[in-house]
């Protein structure tokens, strides 16, 4: 029972992930593993969920995918006095472009930017960290098509 349970599982995770399930043709545990991390990594990578297999969908998961490795964080600095510098590289204009600091628990502890933005090389912004404990936090960079994530350190 367990085993029809676990394939059944396996199946459904693959069908609607886009790869095809070789568990229904009975080709063991690896390929039942590479799905599990197919899927795995698809929905840690921030990966487009679509179900289907069209090439309409296909073209759309693409053109996400595409527009999110022109924009970049390039890094997180220590400036000085509790200032830290966020230099991120945009590639399109954004109407709605949110910047914002979050703990490991996903509180978001300080808001650096909201609304629009040009594109451009090498754009900077000021982060006050003054008001924060030291520790491990994440900046999360959302604009219209694409979020990027990069983990700083807080130390004083």
């Amino acid at each position: 029972m367990k085993t029809h349970l676990l394939a059944y599982i396996i199946t459904a995770l693959a069908l609607f992930s886009g790869y095809e399930s070789s568990v229904a043709a009975g080709n063991g545990k690896q390929s039942q593993a590479k799905i599990a991390a197919n899927y795995s990594k698809r929905i840690m990578t921030g990966g487009m969920f679509l179900p289907g297999r069209d090439s309409a969908s296909n073209a759309v998961r693409r053109a996400i995918i595409d527009t999110s490795k022109n924009n970049r964080i390039i890094g997180i600095r220590e400036s000085s006095g509790g200032i830290y510098q966020l230099e991120l590289d945009i590639a399109d204009n954004q109407q709605n472009l949110s910047i914002g600091i979050f703990n490991l628990l996903g509180k978001k502890v300080i808001d650096v930017h909201q609304g629009g933005e040009f594109a451009g090389r090498s754009k900077m912004f000021d982060v006050n960290v003054q008001g924060i404990p030291n520790g491990i936090y994440m900046c999360i960079v959302q604009g219209d098509n694409f979020r990027l994530a990069e983990k700083f350190y807080v130390s004083r």
